[in-house]
């Protein structure tokens, strides 16, 4: 082992498991399913790989369409690259973080994985990535600034995006209409809606404010729409805030927000006892069977227009034994054409916006609206320290919705909290 593994190794020991895991945008499963894949995309091509190469790629895709999804792309890559042979491994989604950094532990890690946009930084900063600066570190142009942003660390490029979700407005259309309202466009629209919409064992709006990522998934759009940032949120995290709490003190939002998944919103929302709630564009099939009519409209704005950005990227690993052969893979999920056959097949929204509107999907105009809403999306990317950030604006978002702390209280302790973990991105 060199010095350089012993000392990577060792950053993976001593961050072990204190990993946060992200949001879970797509399908997941469990299973080993050998595939296959190829070429690239406007990327310098890799290294030329040996022929009869094996690429051990681990994703959370296992089933239903996510798994559909992958078989084709890969099917196509190996068409294509005839000496390279794809050998997936496909686990549940909450056991895909971990086992990768158990892998990094004991120097077995896979050549490639498909990992949540949210854990793309996490393991560059545990020094398991491949840096692809040289290869594909030009190529920012290719995908949508949100989905990028997730890859790069340090100005650095650790990963590809593949596919790309965001959050929006969910209404039903029938309870906004009984109340003579119309689809709200702004945080001050939002609230006299929800307001209208309140009645009896009906409120105006459901998010999930759960203390887990969830949670910070869908309020960090509500700090960025007040056009401030992590940076600022003595300021901006106490107005984001208060504006919640004061949808919550008013009746219009359940104070039950604080324990909800984005499961739960959509439960609620599906039995009629909600008129809205945010939520992302995999709940659009999980809909289809209401017995009312229902949209999807762009998230109301504040000062600034935001939304949250969750979905895929693919990352080749440094330790990797088929590194040119996995960059090679990569290079075409995430070009035009495997990008193209993965989001057809999956139903997933592409990080590449040459791919707008070109989708099997992009003619339904609910989707439409995520689509739309992509130059608007932006990624948690927030350094090495991430899961530490992430748990300061749970516990702020917490104490401040289920009146523990003031909202400003809230935030100028997290504030505190959240300058040094911040530190390192400068």
């Amino acid at each position: 082992m060199t010095l350089t593994q012993r000392s990577r190794r060792s950053l993976v020991v001593a961050a072990s498991l204190t990993m946060a895991l992200g949001l879970a945008a797509c399908g997941s499963g469990a299973g080993t399913a050998p595939s296959g894949d190829s070429a690239t995309s406007g990327a310098p091509a890799a290294e030329a790989p040996a022929e009869g190469t094996v690429v051990e790629v681990w994703d959370y895709l296992g089933q239903g369409v996510s798994d559909t999804a992958m078989v084709a792309a890969v099917k196509a890559f190996e068409e294509a690259n005839p000496g390279i042979t794809i050998k997936r491994t496909s686990f549940a989604y909450g056991d895909l973080a971990k086992s990768i950094v158990q892998a990094g532990v004991g120097g077995s890690v896979p050549d490639v994985a498909i990992v949540d946009v949210v854990d793309n930084q996490n393991f560059a900063a545990l020094g398991l990535l491949k840096d692809l600066s040289d290869t594909d570190g030009s190529r920012a142009s290719e995908f949508h600034p949100g989905p990028w942003t997730s890859t790069q660390m340090d100005g650095k490029t650790y990963g590809l995006p593949l596919n790309s979700n965001n959050l929006a407005l969910y209404y039903n259309k029938a309870l906004l209409d009984a109340a003579g309202q119309q689809v709200p466009t702004t945080w001050e629209e939002l609230k006299a809606v929800a307001k209208a919409t309140t009645s009896g064992d009906v409120t105006g709006l459901a998010i999930s404010a759960v203390k887990n990522e969830q949670g910070t998934f869908q309020f960090l759009p509500f700090v960025w729409q007040t056009g401030g940032d992590l940076d600022n949120y003595a300021t901006s995290g106490a107005e984001a805030l208060g504006f919640l709490k004061g949808m919550i003190d008013e009746g219009s939002m359940s104070s039950a927000v604080a324990n909800y998944s984005q499961e739960d919103a959509r439960t609620q929302f599906t039995a009629g006892k909600v008129a809205m709630m945010f939520n992302g564009p995999w709940e659009l099939q999980n809909l289809e069977g209401v017995d009312f009519e229902w949209s999807v409209a762009p998230l109301p704005t504040g000062k600034a227009a935001g939304t949250g950005l969750g979905g895929e990227n693919a990352v080749v690993f440094n330790d990797a034994k088929a590194g040119d052969a996995g960059l090679t893979f990569i290079q075409f999920l995430t070009g035009p054409e495997g990008a193209k056959i993965y989001c057809d097949e999956s139903g997933q929204l592409s990080a590449r916006p040459d791919l707008a509107g070109q989708l099997k999907l992009s003619s339904d105009p609910k989707l439409q609206v995520f689509e739309k809403q992509l130059a608007d999306a932006r990624a948690r990317a927030y350094g090495k320290d991430y899961p530490k950030v992430s748990e300061v604006i749970q516990i702020s978002l917490q104490e401040a919705l289920t009146g523990a702390k003031t909202p400003e209280a809230a935030a100028k302790d997290a504030a505190d909290a959240l300058a040094p973990l911040l530190e390192g991105m400068k």
